[in-house]
């Protein structure tokens, strides 16, 4: 069952800043908690309005995945059935992992707050969205404690490094040049950014890189 005092906790945390809902997780998960992994983006694109959400209680349903209500639903409503290249990415990521038997896949960032690119978080318009953003994912790290971590992308990784207070890696180069370690029996993998342009220039070695981490993560795992 989930935590109410989780369910409480996300109910505080996601209490509307510059007039949007920050997006805390993206999976099909119902009870996040039980997530072994998480895929661990900078922030997201797609702001949630109120329009968008009507009211926290059904936001909380679509988060959870319940009531009628789910996360990808709510995703596709935002974007009109059009997803992000980054999402088409990140489901791809997925989708191949789910192939290597991982499961319990919660998406998330280091930065729970959507802005149109990460540049913007410094705008005026923005003030105290990326403090929230960064709250929410200490939060999920702490409580949820996955076991594994798949970060992608160099602004990301550092922010990541930040919050861990150690070094991750670099973000890697090459298909088959792995940059993974552990923290406190955590796995965590570095890869190159799912967002292009960045993803344009590893897009051709891409699905051969996930393969590999996806077997990496599905051994540490077992």
């Amino acid at each position: 069952m989930i935590s109410k005092e989780f369910e409480e906790k996300i109910r505080q945390l996601i209490s509307p800043v510059n007039d949007q809902y920050p997006r805390p997780w993206m999976t099909r998960l119902s009870e996040p908690m039980s997530a072994n992994i998480f895929i661990v983006g900078k922030n997201q694109r797609n702001g949630y309005s109120k329009n968008h959400v009507e009211t926290a209680d059904k936001y909380l349903d679509a988060l959870f995945n319940r009531n009628g209500q789910g996360c990808r639903e709510l995703y596709d409503k935002v974007t009109k059935g059009k997803p992000s290249p980054t999402r088409k990415n990140t489901d791809r990521l997925v989708s191949t992992l789910e192939t290597a038997k991982v499961t319990g896949i919660l998406e998330t960032n280091v930065i729970c707050y959507s802005t149109p690119m990460s540049s913007d978080l410094s705008r005026n318009r923005h003030v105290g969205g990326k403090d929230r953003g960064e709250e929410i994912f200490r939060y999920l790290l702490s409580s949820i404690k996955p076991r594994a971590l798949i970060v992608h992308g160099a602004s990301a990784s550092r922010q990541l490094a930040s919050i861990l207070e150690t070094e991750v890696g670099k973000v890697p180069m090459h298909a088959n040049d792995i940059c993974s370690s552990e923290i406190n029996g955590m796995l965590v993998v570095v890869i190159p950014s799912l967002a292009p342009p960045a993803f344009n220039k590893w897009s051709s070695w891409s699905q051969a890189h996930f393969n590999s981490v996806a077997n990496i993560v599905a051994s540490h795992l077992l």
